[in-house]
């Protein structure tokens, strides 16, 4: 299980781009499941070079492309890019090359630093196995004692805010942002499987991160994390307590 989540959360954690750099050409929006992190897709696309070249084709094909927002198993500028449509929309983008194929490129068909265009057509949205809650409902869980509430920063950006009351303060990353072995350790000593546990992190990201590692390699059920983190609890006036030694 360590190896697993171990790598899971280093393939996921390195991946954050600048979605500023990512430019919507046009857009036919669809009415159907919206592309959030960590949704499962099924999409048509065609890429093309800045002049128009084309360089693939998944109509061609005749099959979909399928993958995984927010895993690292598309370019970075698909990461971003998708986020926001909904099954029956279309949409092209411009990507920079710094979030395609870089200064190497790909292969023949894609030249070094090559900015892209996609035209990209959503099929199907499989929405992540995670739930995210927002902060009424961190505040209904915190009176529920079925449910776990694990507060995921170091003890340095704890101390600077206050802690959340009857939380439970695992740090799961070091000041690196490398994952801490003993972080499942001390996990599996407090929950039991198949407790409900919420995982706070500083605004969200890590937290939803980890846990989509959690159901997807661990298969863990009954996982929460909380959208906009401790920043977006921060402007509710929520009242934190000091650490006790």
């Amino acid at each position: 299980m360590k190896i697993l989540i171990l790598l899971f959360v280093f393939f996921s954690f390195s991946n954050i781009v600048l979605a500023n750099e990512i430019k919507i050409l046009n857009e036919t929006l669809g009415d159907g499941v919206e592309v959030i992190n960590h949704s499962k897709v099924s999409v048509h696309y065609i890429g093309k070079l800045e002049d128009q070249t084309e360089f693939d084709n998944s109509y061609k094909r005749g099959e979909y492309f399928k993958f995984q927002i927010g895993t690292r198993q598309v370019i970075p500028g698909w990461e971003v890019g998708l986020l926001g449509m909904k099954v029956g929309g279309k949409r092209s983008i411009f990507i920079p090359y710094e979030l395609a194929y870089g200064d190497k490129g790909a292969g023949n068909l894609i030249p070094p630093k090559s900015n892209l265009i996609f035209e990209i057509e959503v099929f199907e949205v499989v929405p992540p196995k995670y739930k995210e809650i927002d902060n009424n409902q961190l505040k209904l869980a915190l009176t529920d004692y079925k449910f776990k509430v694990i507060d995921i920063r170091d003890l340095d950006e704890i101390n600077k805010t206050g802690k959340i009351p009857n939380s439970i303060i695992i740090t799961a990353f070091d000041k690196n942002g490398n994952f801490l072995p003993n972080f499942l350790n001390k996990y599996q000593a407090i929950v039991k499987p198949g407790e409900k546990v919420v995982f706070i992190s500083k605004d969200g990201v890590i937290s939803s991160i980890l846990a989509n590692g959690f159901v997807e390699q661990l298969k863990q059920e009954n996982i929460y994390h909380l959208k906009d983190g401790i920043e977006g609890l921060k402007k509710t006036n929520f009242k934190f307590e000091d650490i006790k030694d």
